[in-house]
């Protein structure tokens, strides 16, 4: 899986990839910079769930 290294600002491979979930639902893969060893992050597809709840108020 690639990513961008914000550390070494140029997209690498990652070291060991691993599925995750964010707060708001969406799914993305962490790993490591094998250069440097920051932690990289990739947002993958598959939006955020919406919310089912307070209708919309209508303007009068």
């Amino acid at each position: 899986m690639e990513a961008y290294c914000v550390k070494c600002k140029k997209k690498q491979q990652m070291k060991d990839p691993k599925e995750t979930t964010l707060k708001n639902g969406r799914k993305a893969m962490k790993g490591k910079c094998p250069k440097c060893g920051t932690t990289m992050c990739r947002i993958m597809g598959g939006g955020a769930k919406k919310k089912s709840g307070a209708a919309k108020k209508k303007k009068k």
